[in-house]
């Protein structure tokens, strides 16, 4: 897990940053069709995070056992000696293997069971792949820069969005609020849309279940909700057992009002990034979470437009 903090990239080659994935022709991620990208490093952990590659800051190696076929190449070319076979099965040093700047291992297997889960690219090159996007975008497309937490890359974050903002596509980015408030103020001139996560109003609660209090976050809404004048709108991801309380909602519900905005998207958990975590050789803690039932969301969904609060439910929202 990250700190808090700006974390800088430039070199002499111009600004580089880490992202793991690019997805184009989204509908989920603000208004239009979007190219929205993953930006490694997260200042939080939370127990049920679908993007656990994207907790380091720095790519981590990711090992699929399906198609390893222990030939023990990898093993070989290890520069850090972090690899070794047991059971036909490779057990990797996750602390050697982090300090690591060859990957040797990787161009040594056959079967491609060893990758990268993200990479180093520029901001020139970055916004060459957005470019090639925008045709397929419609009217009201754009970038979204998700993750992690985009902002904690800033340097190469507000250098794509400036280059996005000045050549009239329409920028926005997802975050958790878990930064310092400059990091706002380094961006807001260039961010159209802001998609603000809230996880619980509880601090002990919120501490526990991802590894980081809410104080700043909150703090950072309340700003936010004062000083930008662009599109805010809160996410409540809704695990059941955590934060879909009663309590917790209405907690929620005086907080929005609190800020002045009145728009928030829930989303249900999902386990789709399960096996991720056997691939980085974490244990995925949210396994024995429920899926939260259509009933439960409604009743939420019910709960926020009956204090007056704008409530969308599901990825698929329309904005």
């Amino acid at each position: 897990m990250q700190s808090p903090a700006m974390i800088s990239n430039k070199t002499h080659s111009g600004t580089k940053g880490y992202i793991f994935d690019i997805q184009g022709m989204s509908v989920h991620d603000g208004p239009g069709c979007r190219t929205v990208i993953f930006f490694c490093g997260c200042s939080m952990n939370c127990f049920w995070c679908c993007n656990p590659e994207s907790i380091n800051r720095k790519p981590s190696l990711m090992y699929f056992p399906s198609k390893c076929i222990a030939c023990g190449h990898c093993v070989n070319n290890c520069p850090q000696n972090a690899i070794s076979i047991k059971n036909d099965k490779l057990v990797i040093q996750r602390q050697l293997c982090a300090d690591c700047k060859k990957q040797s291992c990787i161009d040594e297997c056959y079967t491609d069971a060893l990758k990268l889960s993200g990479y180093e690219i520029t901001v020139s090159k970055l916004f060459k792949i957005i470019q090639r996007d925008r045709q397929f975008w419609g009217k009201e497309g754009g970038i979204t820069l998700t993750g992690g937490e985009p902002l904690l890359q800033l340097d190469f974050a507000k250098e794509i969005l400036s280059e996005c903002y000045h050549a009239y596509i329409s920028t926005a980015i997802e975050t958790c609020g878990n930064i310092p408030w400059k990091n706002y103020q380094d961006v807001i001139p260039y961010i159209d849309w802001i998609f603000f996560d809230l996880k619980n109003l509880n601090n002990e609660a919120h501490k526990k279940a991802t590894n980081a209090d809410n104080v700043l976050i909150l703090k950072n809404a309340k700003q936010l909700s004062s000083e930008y004048n662009g599109r805010l709108i809160f996410r409540l991801p809704i695990i059941p057992g955590f934060n879909d309380s009663n309590e917790n909602i209405d907690a929620t519900i005086l907080f929005i009002k609190e800020t002045g905005r009145n728009e928030i998207n829930i989303l249900p958990l999902h386990h789709l990034g399960r096996e991720k975590y056997q691939m980085l050789n974490k244990e995925y803690m949210g396994g024995d979470t429920p899926i939260p039932t259509i009933e439960k969301l409604k009743t939420i969904e019910k709960r926020f437009i009956a204090s007056g609060i704008k409530c969308y439910t599901g990825s698929e929202t329309p904005f």
